[in-house]
């Protein structure tokens, strides 16, 4: 009688050249860092740049990482910035730096002049966006523009929360995190998070888009209105079910000193070697009738003026707002192509006013 055949122990089913930590492990490793490296040079390539014009650091304000993408080259052709034009969208289609920087005298050569205007961003994100600005590019001046939108309590917090939630803002503020460090260095991941959205059926319509507003927005960050509307001059109705809602936002207006606070620490980056000087855009007239009219406007200018200035901050005096004709204008708070030459040139000449009377002048480094 045949016998069983005997089990062989567990050991003799294992591969003839045995489990090896080398060729199990550390070479797919390998071939993975190897992979990761490669895609790191390929992505600083003229050819990656071509091929994919945008950056990212993971934030879901496009238009902002636009703006920083283009501050970034200025500063490396320019090798520096000597002033940035901080603020919301009214900033970022009313003020043109080029014209700024040549209607200046108060410097032997021409000041490079960065808009860095950002939509819907009150003062709560502006004053840390100002930090970042201040550490990274350390420029001579900032001019801040205000508006009464960034004293209402509550305006604005869903989208300063969201802003500032960003892994790659909060590491550059100071709080490590291994994925704000990989966005902040990483130049492939930054190629590749535009694309991140790439599944959903509007991504096509929101690449075009993107990539007309970065092509629109010039070098120095001035992103000019270019559609035409006829602006009529025609003041808010209460009876109008649109205009009832921002009546409703805006009325009742009051500072909110949670706001103040955050003016505060944007003015005290002077201590930086940074000088703040803190201005208001020239809206139209009519827009402040949501607020509850030009009184209460006249009130607010007086209380930011004060503030600023006990704070240490140097506060310019807006110009009259009848220096922009209806033509210039967008709507009743923003400048068109028109409206932004003019008050440009405005604007230099105030500058060089305080510059000649009061001796407070704009410097290059």
């Amino acid at each position: 009688m045949p016998s069983k055949p005997r089990l062989k122990p567990e050991h003799a089913l294992a591969t003839p050249g045995g489990f090896s930590i080398i060729k199990n492990l550390l070479i797919p490793v390998i071939l993975l860092v190897a992979l990761f490296a490669g895609l790191e040079l390929l992505a600083r390539t003229s050819f990656a740049e071509r091929l994919l014009p945008l950056k990212s650091f993971g934030n879901y304000h496009t238009q902002f990482e636009i703006k920083l993408q283009k501050l970034e080259e200025f500063a490396r052709v320019n090798d520096g910035v000597d002033v940035i034009l901080l603020g919301n969208s009214m900033v970022n289609t009313g003020i043109d730096p080029q014209i700024l920087a040549q209607q200046l005298s108060s410097s032997d050569q021409p000041l490079r002049i960065f808009n860095f205007g950002v939509e819907g961003l009150t003062v709560i994100p502006m004053a840390d966006l100002a930090t970042l600005l201040v550490d990274t590019y350390h420029p001579k001046t900032i001019i801040y523009f205000t508006e009464m939108r960034d004293y209402l309590a509550g305006n604005g917090d869903d989208v300063a929360q969201i802003f500032l939630s960003s892994d790659w803002l909060q590491y550059r503020l100071g709080k490590r995190g291994f994925l704000g460090w990989l966005e902040d260095h990483s130049a492939a991941l930054q190629r590749l998070l535009p694309l991140r959205y790439w599944s959903r059926a509007d991504f096509p319509d929101t690449w075009l888009q993107n990539m007309r507003r970065y092509s629109n927005t010039h070098p120095d960050g001035y992103e000019p209105e270019i559609q035409v509307s006829d602006f009529d001059g025609k003041l808010p109705d209460p009876h109008n079910t649109e205009d009832q809602k921002l009546f409703a936002l805006y009325g009742n207006y009051a500072i909110d000193p949670a706001r103040l606070e955050k003016l505060r620490s944007l003015i005290m980056l002077r201590e930086k070697g940074t000088w703040i000087v803190v201005a208001e855009f020239p809206a139209y007239p009519g827009f402040y009738t949501y607020f509850g009219g030009e009184q209460v406007h006249a009130d607010y200018l007086s209380a930011i003026a004060d503030y600023t200035r006990e704070q240490g901050g140097m506060f310019l005096v807006p110009i009259s707002p009848d220096l922009i004709p209806l033509s210039g204008r967008a709507d009743d708070h923003h400048l068109n192509e028109i409206g932004a030459k003019l008050y440009s040139g405005l604007l230099a000449q105030q500058l060089n006013i305080l510059c000649q009377v009061q001796g407070i002048c704009l410097e290059g480094k």
